[in-house]
């Protein structure tokens, strides 16, 4: 019965842990969006310790700059992100929690793979929630 009651506790822990990443995630694309960036998503995953996870991404209908990001969960002290087009990459590998990739409108009409990886972890843990953030921004090009 303890064993149980242990695992329920936990099971509970860690999916307030998800909801509490989620409006995190939530409330940082509102701040986005009171910037005009209007073409914003999240994508929440369960990373393994060192199991890359590789997201298709769809270039934004009009032209357009942005970011993608990715929000690592409590136990994730290294998380890299990476975004791959035909003969090129960009990535944000630095020991952070909180990878940021600012794509100039070529980058956001040619990327087509997001590569996400919990690379470290604290507490002995091999699994965490992510979020994976999107947000763009129109570009006038007849503009200026």
């Amino acid at each position: 019965m303890k064993t149980v009651l242990i695992i329920i506790c936990l099971v509970a822990a860690s999916i307030s842990a998800s909801e509490s990443l989620y409006s995190e995630a939530v409330s940082f694309l509102v701040r986005l969006s009171s910037h005009g960036y209007t073409g914003s998503g999240i994508i929440p995953l369960e990373l393994s310790l060192l199991v890359p996870c590789t997201l298709s991404v769809y270039p934004p209908s009009h032209s357009a700059e942005g970011f993608y990001i990715g929000m690592g969960g409590n136990n994730i002290l290294n998380l890299g992100l990476r975004l791959e087009g035909e003969e090129w990459f960009l990535e944000d590998s630095m020991p952070d929690d909180l990878p940021v990739l600012r794509l100039d409108s070529t980058e956001a009409a040619k990327g087509n793979r997001l590569i996400i990886c919990a690379t470290d972890m604290i507490r002995g843990c091999r699994m965490d929630s992510v979020m994976v953030i999107w947000a763009f921004l129109p570009v006038d090009r007849n503009g200026l």
